[in-house]
């Protein structure tokens, strides 16, 4: 069993010391024990999770799906359906980000063709439109 400070986990993960503090924090993965000197050490468990967890944040999933996930990996002799139905919402939820960027993009492209490339930036229609209400 190796012990790992934060500053290990951090060059291992390549996750900021402040993003496996924020998971600590969320108590997503805890210390095994905190030595004399008083730094936190952190054991192979902690390591194998924080992969677990950049791997899904990787996939755009949020923390909740994240503690979901993790919640029922401490139940290691029940069907995995649950798991599939956490990713089968997972992708719904892409799906939903998927058409809103395309919107974005329509929205970008119109935007960029009310520019008249030869003006000013105070009379930029880009400027203007993004300046004004709907």
């Amino acid at each position: 069993m190796h012990h790992y400070l934060i500053s290990d986990l951090a060059k291992k993960t390549q996750l900021s010391n402040d993003t496996i503090r924020f998971y600590e924090k969320k108590q997503l993965i805890k210390p095994s024990f905190r030595a004399d000197n008083n730094y936190k050490y952190y054991d192979d468990e902690a390591l194998k999770r924080l992969i677990f967890i950049k791997r899904c944040r990787s996939l755009d999933m949020t923390l909740h799906e994240i503690t979901q996930l993790l919640e029922q990996i401490q139940y290691p002799e029940q069907g995995c359906k649950v798991i599939d139905q956490l990713i089968e919402e997972h992708i719904q939820h892409v799906e939903t980000r998927i058409q809103e960027l395309m919107s974005f993009k329509t929205q970008l492209h119109e935007l960029r063709q009310s520019c008249a490339s030869n003006t000013t930036i105070d009379h930029c229609q880009i400027v203007k439109q993004l300046e004004t209400s709907e």
